[in-house]
């Protein structure tokens, strides 16, 4: 099954064309059995009317010919297809008749006009095996004359017909040559709105500002087109109710926030109080971190070519400009079609975790042919396997090493994550054997462009 699963290809106008090459070669196949089957029968019928009646008229030539002058007359009806001779008596392969020599010899014995006892035939692979270029005799048929001699007559095989296998495999190999071109260029025709629609759902899926698509194309393709822009209608709608709420509640969240501070200044030092602050602290940052987060999910940015060992260069940079220990040795050009700004915006809260929980931050970047991979490893504790999946939550902060203390709103990671989905990517934590944590940026390369 899985031989069979790569001999098929991949792509649609191939198996249109592998379809009309099998329906061809199945259709040409039938018919030269038809007609194989025919011209035997066609060639049986010109063969044995052909014999009957030159031997009949042999036989009657024979009959004003001197008896010592026969055998030079003979010589001179004889043609390459059609040889005569006289014997005494036939030899022992016409003693023994087949069903079918004996049929052939009652419709020659017919045709000559004589009695059937008097006539002898014997098949050669001619007829009886099917016709074959140069081959022997396809029948050889003997007479008994009036005088008791036996006049024999071979009848080679003649084929008027033999050629036209060559003609017909000339003409299979010319119609799947027109077939294929043909096909491959109505397919592609018609296919072309389907390779738009992947390209345009690919390019959607990453998060990319997608027009409507034009509907063009077969039904079945228009229908399909037309349901995924209403699809990406309505998940258009969706992101962007869902955005405003949060923004709303995010923006509103302000007003109370505010009043508790302020009423919070009216009761004494102690520690509910600075309890009560700090818990007010974390609100107001979660709320910034939502609007922001907000308004650059909203930004429409529009994907590039960059060049990804310039790009983390550049942000190490930045880091190590303010004094922060972090670690990257450029490597070759590696260039990717991306939004820039995402990806800074979701190394930068890579990297912030690693400064923050592990005191530095060692980069580096990855080619391995379908993905472009950033990892960002640090000296921190780690995290167990059981957390690592529930990291990405908004708002979720480890209580063994992400601690208020650290001044974290929860959402770095899912911030990350989410830049790392929208490109069609991933995001992967590993602990490393030397201890601390690895946190790699899968960014697949965009195979929906030329």
């Amino acid at each position: 099954m899985t031989i069979w699963r790569r001999a098929i290809p991949a792509s649609l106008s191939a198996r249109i064309v592998l379809v009309m090459l099998l329906a061809l070669i199945v259709s040409q196949l039938v018919s030269f059995f038809i007609f194989m089957h025919e011209r035997d029968r066609f060639l049986e019928r010109v063969i044995l009317s052909n014999v009957g009646e030159n031997v009949a008229a042999a036989t009657r030539t024979l009959d004003y010919i001197a008896p010592d002058r026969r055998g030079e007359a003979l010589r001179g009806l004889s043609t390459r297809d059609l040889r005569y001779r006289l014997i005494d008596a036939p030899g022992r392969r016409m003693q023994s008749q087949s069903p079918q020599a004996r049929g052939y010899a009652d419709n020659l014995a017919r045709i000559l006009g004589v009695d059937a006892a008097r006539v002898r035939v014997a098949i050669g692979p001619g007829l009886a095996r099917g016709p074959a270029r140069d081959g022997p005799d396809a029948l050889v048929l003997v007479v008994r004359l009036d005088d008791g001699r036996w006049l024999a007559a071979r009848q080679r095989l003649f084929d008027p017909t033999r050629r036209w296998a060559r003609s017909s495999l000339t003409t299979l190999a010319v119609s799947a040559l027109l077939m294929i071109v043909v096909v491959l260029v109505t397919s592609r025709r018609m296919t072309a709105p389907l390779r738009q629609l992947a390209g345009a759902a690919e390019r959607f899926g990453r998060g990319e500002a997608v027009q409507p698509l034009a509907e063009t194309g077969p039904d079945e393709i228009r229908r399909s087109i037309a349901a995924f822009n209403r699809m990406r209608e309505r998940l258009v709608r969706f992101v962007a109710d869902r955005s405003r709420l949060i923004a709303a509640i995010a923006h509103d969240l302000r007003t109370p926030i505010t009043a508790l501070r302020l009423r919070l200044e009216f009761l004494p030092e102690d520690d509910n109080k600075r309890a009560m602050a700090a818990t007010l602290d974390d609100m107001a940052r979660m709320s910034e971190a939502s609007l922001t987060f907000m308004r650059e999910d909203a930004a429409a940015e529009a994907t590039r070519k960059v060049d990804m060992s310039a790009l983390v260069d550049a942000l190490c940079e930045d880091y190590r400009a303010i004094g922060s220990d972090v670690d990257f040795r450029p490597s070759a050009r590696i260039t990717l079609v991306c939004r820039p700004v995402a990806i800074r915006r979701a190394l930068r809260n890579l990297i912030d975790n690693a400064l923050a929980y592990g005191e530095r931050a060692r980069l580096s970047l990855i080619e391995d042919g379908e993905h472009v991979i950033v990892e960002v490893a640090d000296d921190g504790p780690g995290i167990a396997e059981a957390d690592r999946s529930r990291v990405f939550d908004p708002f979720v902060r480890l209580e063994d090493s992400r601690n208020r203390d650290t001044g974290g709103s929860g959402l770095g990671l899912s911030i990350a994550r989410s830049v790392a989905q929208g490109h069609g990517g991933r995001i992967q934590l590993a602990n490393r054997p030397t201890g601390g944590l690895s946190a790699s940026l899968w960014l697949p390369r965009d195979t929906t462009r030329g």
